[in-house]
């Protein structure tokens, strides 16, 4: 099966999930050979939505393993559907809202400009091309989404793909996500979509984790002190930028769960160190560990955790019940 999102966006879903789980992770942990790898992305990309319809497992072992670096950028694209987007917008519309003299929180967009990846070479230049390129993106995104406008957060995504792709496709990038990918609700007033997000992790870790459920509750650890970041930013504040690319991949073919997974992954791999800690030492911990983790072991970590798109929904309609009383 094929989940489909507004827009017809495809998220890889199969009908047996934990066979297919199995069969992937295994994949994951017996790589191909490079070249082999290689030969495969470069027949792949020729028609790459046609292999990916007749061959819905064979693409999701590939993107799980990481698709080549050369290819990234263009099969992010292609994952998002964000050139499609055209279809439905002018052509020029990126440069129509570059151009727009007035922008939402333009003065907000310009004081984080420095704040994002300040050591990165594309970035850390005051008035550079990096974040010219950065500074026009997000401000024409802030007038083509004035309901949205411009979060902290946004700079980050931004700031990956345009080390990926030019100012027009990050911009279509941008209205891809938060509108297919749902993120707009993480960036809105009052956050509904993280608060939302919260609550699923803390029920995935009473599940999976019951043990360290209990000690964090106990010392008074909650989501909202620990993963923000990881699901506003999609693991890219605070993670190795290996463990960014790989995440990304597998987040733009399947959708928020990969980010469950790595979070439910960064607490397992910390638990016996965690179950011994007081309030201040977990929360530093947590701080630390998306840097301290080796990338491969995190995502083989993750992908062995499993989670079923439904027990997430059913989760999700356990939060909407509390927020809509006597429903």
């Amino acid at each position: 099966m094929i989940d489909r999102y507004p827009g017809n966006l495809c998220l890889l879903a199969p009908p047996d999930e934990e066979e297919d789980e199995r069969k992937s992770t295994k994949a994951v942990s017996k790589l191909l050979d490079p070249v082999e790898h290689l030969e495969q992305w470069r027949v792949i990309c020729i028609d790459f939505h046609r292999f990916r319809a007749k061959c819905p497992d064979k693409c999701k072992e590939l993107i799980r393993q990481g698709i080549p670096e050369f290819l990234r950028g263009s099969v992010w694209q292609k994952l998002a559907l964000s050139r499609e987007l055209l279809q439905k917008h002018p052509k020029d519309i990126y440069e129509q809202m570059r151009r727009a003299e007035a922008a939402p929180c333009e003065g907000d967009i310009v004081r984080d400009i420095n704040r994002t990846f300040p050591k990165h070479v594309l970035y850390r230049d005051k008035q550079g091309l990096g974040q010219q390129q950065l500074l026009n993106v997000l401000r024409a995104y802030s007038v083509f989404n004035a309901e949205v406008g411009y979060c902290q957060g946004m700079g980050f995504i931004c700031g990956v793909l345009l080390m990926y792709m030019g100012e027009d496709d990050a911009f279509l990038m941008l209205i891809s996500l938060l509108e297919n990918y749902r993120m707009s609700g993480l960036f809105m007033p009052n956050l509904p979509l993280l608060n939302k997000y919260f609550f699923q992790l803390q029920r995935l870790l009473e599940m999976n984790l019951p043990h360290l459920y209990e000690h964090l509750a106990e010392q008074g650890v909650e989501p909202t002190m620990y993963a923000s970041q990881w699901f506003m930013t999609v693991c890219i504040y605070n993670f190795p930028f290996s463990t960014v690319v790989r995440v990304w991949d597998i987040f733009l073919a399947e959708g928020v769960k990969i980010i469950f997974r790595i979070a439910l992954a960064l607490l397992k791999l910390n638990q016996d160190a965690l179950l011994n800690q007081s309030f201040e030492q977990i929360l530093q911990t947590l701080k630390q560990a998306p840097s301290a983790v080796e990338s491969e072991m995190l995502i083989r970590t993750a992908l062995n955790i499993k989670l079923k798109n439904k027990t997430l929904k059913d989760i999700e309609s356990e939060w909407l019940s509390q927020m809509t009383p006597g429903l």
